[in-house]
């Protein structure tokens, strides 16, 4: 199967987007299918195809979105004919961004059908400090952007059941596919970590060797809810707990964190990597002892999978729809919490497990994801892009 696949971010961005696109890729290639990355990047001014990755870059520009930019000039005719002469046999759109809607296009030129992936939330992508009039305005227009996507999509999936809530809230009536996000388990494996490269890391970021690492990798954007780690931290968690927290990636958020944490006096305690390479991920996981997660209307994110499989026990706030509690058996590969207190308290309990003690953690967490699915991502889609196909052939014929 020939699979065009459109996402505004790609590796070596640091996203969960970017991961879960990559991931699919590398599975689908390996199953025997063609596959082609459209996507965007903020450093080039041209277009750019890479014959031997097939991937193709479009110019972006600085935008007001949660990627901080989104690329330039979808109407480009070149650009339009060099993406055509792919000849898809479906599109795969990941974003409602521009390049969502030159994946729209695309498909219609090409008479082929559309699978749209959620990975997000229209109502929280935008930061905490615009007035309330801003945020609805651009709320409005995320929303459409949102609506478009899944008016034009002839299947809808999400790596979690939680996006059928994003739906509802955009007042739509769209049955969710959910395939579970997946990752590399070998190159995500803290096995093939060395002690000395950890000792480096943990150098490198500013983390004392014998402090218990929380870390955080992903957008650091406001749906994330880090401001509630920084203040329990801040609250519960004092200096003679040796525990430090790692805040790996960047985002519309940053500025904003940087400054909290002055405020909350927690820069001696908690360090910003900003944007590093894909390849560094799982030594970074490795070298941390476990991975937090605060954000109450996510979804299945990659980095939450890719630190499980590095052997990382999750600590995860409760949603008010229990959704969490099908990926995390608490006290097994994880724990789930309610408040700061909870949060501060679990992550004080890790910290005074002996080394033998976190080994087995550590095996049993990735025991959980290693056993999660048989199928891997490419497999899943397979049948998602059947469906598709077959769903579309069915809208001709009527």
């Amino acid at each position: 199967m020939r699979v065009l696949i459109f996402s505004e971010v790609f590796t070596p961005h640091i996203s969960g987007v970017a991961s879960y696109v990559d991931v699919l890729k590398k599975d689908l290639v390996q199953l025997g299918n063609k596959v082609m990355i459209v996507t965007s990047s903020p450093t080039i001014k041209d277009v750019f195809y890479s014959q031997m990755e097939c991937n193709l870059y479009c110019p972006a520009k600085k935008a007001d979105n949660k990627y901080g930019f989104e690329c330039v000039n979808i109407k480009n005719p070149n650009l339009i004919d060099l993406i055509m002469d792919f000849h898809p046999d479906v599109v795969h759109i990941h974003t409602d961004t521009k390049i969502g809607y030159l994946g729209l296009t695309i498909a219609d030129k090409c008479s082929v059908p559309v699978v749209f992936t959620i990975h997000d939330y229209f109502m929280d992508r935008y930061a905490a400090d615009s007035s309330r009039m801003l945020w609805e305005i651009k709320t409005r227009k995320e929303k459409a952007h949102f609506c478009d996507m899944l008016d034009n999509a002839d299947v809808v999936t999400s790596s979690c059941s939680r996006a059928a809530l994003f739906v509802q809230k955009a007042e739509r009536k769209r049955r969710i596919l959910v395939v579970r996000s997946h990752t590399d388990t070998h190159e995500f494996d803290y096995h093939r970590t060395t002690d000395a490269a950890i000792r480096k890391l943990r150098v490198q970021f500013g983390l004392s060797p014998d402090a218990t690492v929380a870390v955080f990798a992903g957008q650091l954007t406001i749906e994330k809810n880090l401001e509630f780690v920084l203040t329990a931290f801040a609250r519960y968690i004092k200096p003679e707990d040796h525990i430090q927290l790692l805040l790996v990636g960047d985002g519309t958020e940053t500025d904003y964190l940087h400054r909290l944490c002055h405020t909350l006096k927690l820069e001696d305690r908690v360090f910003f990597t900003g944007s590093v390479a894909n390849n560094q991920m799982p030594a970074i996981y490795a070298s941390c002892d476990v991975y937090v997660c605060s954000a109450e209307d996510s979804l299945m994110s990659m980095s939450f999978v890719e630190a499980m499989a590095c052997g990382l026990p999750v600590l995860v706030k409760e949603d008010k729809e229990m959704i969490v509690h099908k990926t995390i058996t608490h006290g097994v590969n994880g724990f789930v919490y309610k408040r700061k207190l909870g949060f501060a308290e679990y992550l004080k309990r890790f910290s005074r497990l002996n080394e033998e003690e976190r080994s087995r953690i550590r095996e049993a967490v990735r025991h959980s994801i290693v056993t999660m699915d048989t199928d891997n991502m490419g497999q899943q889609y397979l049948k998602v892009y059947n469906i598709a196909i077959n769903k579309y052939k069915n809208k001709l014929y009527k």
